[in-house]
């Protein structure tokens, strides 16, 4: 019984976070970067927090910010993201910051816009659902988790092999148009 649920809670939410912003994301930080590994430890470690909000607390957080207002915020904070790495696209050298940014500078980078994306995301609300109504918290947990670790690896991977065949600055550009098109799809979800 335990196992078809599991199955279940991973196939809603990798169908759901498909070619979703966060995926874009992730992928645009792969592409970035050029450190996949921290990319990726940072990427979990918002996953992670966000998906324990959402299995614990997620209903309580409308109790005192609401949704609207988070994902208002967070879109306006992507924005303001892409548009800074337009900025540093037009003034650095070919590979010159993908050498400098250091890898705790990458993990928490990751980390909070990862948690910003996703948090009061239709899979925070489709966890939040899933736990109400199966009352399996460590199933729907391990279920989301799974799946999001997944999707968003292979978002981190393409970018990673995106930067090897475009090169940085290319890469640099994309990655900030994608920061501001996740901006823009957080903002237009209100409009």
């Amino acid at each position: 019984m335990l196992v078809p649920l599991f199955l279940t809670i991973f196939l809603m939410v990798l169908l759901a976070e498909l070619a979703d912003k966060t995926q874009l994301v992730t992928f645009a930080l792969g592409a970035e970067t050029g450190k996949p590994v921290q990319v990726y430890l940072g990427v979990l470690g918002g996953l992670f927090c966000v998906t324990v909000l959402g299995v614990l607390a997620g209903s309580l957080i409308g109790l005192f910010v609401p949704l609207w207002l988070i994902q208002i915020i967070a879109g306006i904070i992507f924005i303001i993201n892409g548009v800074y790495a337009l900025y540093r696209a037009r003034s650095s050298n070919e590979d010159e910051e993908v050498q400098s940014v250091g890898s705790k500078r990458v993990w928490t980078r990751a980390f909070a816009l990862l948690f910003l994306a996703e948090l009061g995301d239709k899979t925070q609300i489709l966890v939040i659902l899933l736990v109400a109504t199966t009352g399996q918290l460590l199933l729907v947990f391990l279920g989301a988790f799974t799946a999001l670790a997944v999707v968003n690896g292979i978002g981190v991977v393409i970018g990673d092999r995106a930067r090897h065949y475009l090169g940085s600055s290319v890469i640099r550009y994309v990655a900030a148009i994608a920061f501001i098109i996740a901006g823009i799809l957080m903002l237009l979800v209100f409009l």
